[in-house]
């Protein structure tokens, strides 16, 4: 016969087993791509790290106008905890040339870890470019919050 405190812990634990993959569900619904046709899409490879600020690295390829072009990302930003790998495809808007691609880019993003995981961002510009991220994770971490990114073609 389980004790009063032993249903109040398996309560606790199913309330909240599943807050991580609601949270994650409801920043998809808000980091979802409209439904129109890209302006670009790309690819990248990131390594991130998170200990309540965070930091982020990596490559990607952008493919615009028949063109591909190889791109740099970092970023710097507050949330999150642990370490992880992304491959992230993405979805870019209100790109009318090359050049607008290049800059600061603000962002929200957020995303659960647990060995294998998912994540989604949505990327603004000063000049009205938008990335829509949709990314497989691989490490342990929590990730979420407002980061500040860098991209730079680099050919």
């Amino acid at each position: 016969m389980k004790t009063r405190t032993t249903r109040k812990l398996c309560s606790i634990r199913i309330a909240f087993g599943g807050l991580p993959a609601l949270l994650v569900a409801g920043c998809a619904a808000t980091t979802t791509a409209p439904d129109t046709q890209p302006a670009a899409t790309l690819s990248l490879q990131l390594k991130s790290v998170a200990y309540y600020g965070s930091a982020m690295r990596g490559t990607g390829v952008l493919n615009f106008q028949g063109q591909r072009r190889n791109f740099t990302i970092s970023s710097v930003g507050i949330g999150g905890t642990g370490g992880q790998n992304i491959s992230a495809t993405g979805k870019v808007f209100n790109l009318a040339n090359l050049s607008t691609f290049n800059g600061g880019y603000r962002g929200v993003s957020r995303g659960l870890t647990l060995m294998e995981g998912k994540m989604y961002a949505k990327l603004t510009n000063e000049k009205g470019v938008v990335i829509y991220l949709t990314g497989d994770t691989k490490g342990l971490a929590t990730s979420g919050g407002v980061q500040q990114f860098q991209i730079n073609l680099t050919n």
